[in-house]
């Protein structure tokens, strides 16, 4: 238990203070879109969308409770129209939780986001969205984590043993981040969408390993140190077509940078208009991440409800302890559309004698 103990330790260490880039991800990226960009906000049509996703992973390796847990909720609309009759507005709130390992270390965040759909032609059949997120994001170890100076020589921790040093219990930082996506309808049967994002445009400071008061023989009042988070960059893309009267196709994939690390999803997927009176579609599809997993992807649309699943076969050299058993997840949406009835004005036909 000793040297389990010190290995967890190590590891939030080095999460706290040496991996900057530790961040979010998901694997239905497009079912997550003011995580993945933030000019995504109020880009749909209808009144308000709700939506929510949960990944869960490694707990095969780990316990249920030490395992990572992401859940993310979040609700945008287009509210106002723009300069020009075909632009619009959209606003959104987004936030999201990832709490991972034994000491509980949780990355969160809450942020308002707004985003300008700029329409290029008359029909709106190419729109550029700009848009930009604000927020307040923290880390936080939990109280479930032992330092090594609180052991005495039979093993017993003893928490007036422990130093606890340099390390704070939270950070708090400011966060920006910013976006832009290019949508183009080619014919009545294809479009695409391509965009770019930067989240964590002003590095706030998030690092939990800082200072302390150095008076009396425990150090006390630790604050956050100055290391901040790294900029993460989100390239995506998406093309849709539709192959016949039931058949759709739709590729898509996900470029991510931070702080020195990459990854690389790419993903194919099949739509099946199963019942076209009820308008249920059934999707499903498969994926890949480089160097790390393959996804098999499936889902459903029924009228204004889009489900998602996703589970993630590990492939990477992690596989020998997660016996190729990877992350799950579980993502809906909601669009909401309230219309005022049309008024129609009555006529009185006056005949002629």
């Amino acid at each position: 238990m000793h040297v389990r103990k010190l290995l967890y330790l190590s590891v939030a260490l080095f999460l706290a203070n040496s991996i900057s880039a530790q961040d979010i991800h998901f694997t239905q990226f497009y079912m997550s879109p003011l995580t993945m960009n933030p000019a995504m906000n109020g880009k749909f049509e209808g009144t308000v969308r709700i939506g929510g996703i949960y990944r869960g992973q490694w707990a095969s390796a780990l316990t249920s409770s030490d395992s990572y847990k992401t859940p993310s909720v979040w609700a945008d609309a287009p509210i106002f129209r723009g300069f020009r009759k075909r632009d619009w507005i959209g606003v959104g709130l987004m936030f999201f939780s990832d709490k991972a390992g034994e000491i509980g270390l949780k990355h969160s965040a809450t942020k308002l986001g707004a985003t300008y759909h700029l329409a290029f032609d008359k029909k709106g059949n190419t729109i550029l969205s700009i848009g930009g997120q604000y927020g307040k994001g923290s880390r936080k170890l939990g109280d479930n984590r032992r330092y090594e100076d609180g052991y005495d020589g039979s093993g017993q921790y003893s928490q007036s043993n422990s130093k606890e040093g340099n390390v704070a219990d939270d950070a708090n930082y400011t966060d920006i981040d910013g976006g832009v996506v290019l949508t183009a309808k080619l014919n009545k049967r294809m479009d695409f969408n391509i965009g770019f994002g930067m989240f964590h445009i002003n590095q706030g400071k998030y690092s939990l390993a800082g200072s302390s008061d150095p008076n009396g023989p425990v150090p006390t009042n630790p604050t956050p140190g100055s290391t901040k988070i790294p900029r993460r960059m989100v390239i995506h893309g998406q093309f849709n077509a539709a192959l016949d009267d039931r058949w759709s196709l739709n590729p898509a994939f996900q470029f991510q940078s931070m702080g020195g690390a990459d990854e690389i999803q790419i993903q194919g997927m099949l739509g099946y208009l199963f019942d076209p009176q009820k308008d249920i579609t059934l999707n499903f599809g498969v994926g890949y991440r480089l160097r790390d997993a393959i996804q098999a992807i499936a889902g459903m649309k029924y009228k204004d409800l889009r489900v998602g699943l996703a589970y993630d076969i590990n492939t990477s050299d992690f596989n020998t302890a997660t016996n190729y058993r990877g992350g799950f997840e579980l993502a809906a949406n909601y669009i909401i559309r309230i219309y005022k009835p049309a008024i129609i004005k009555p006529k009185v036909l006056c005949p002629r004698f």
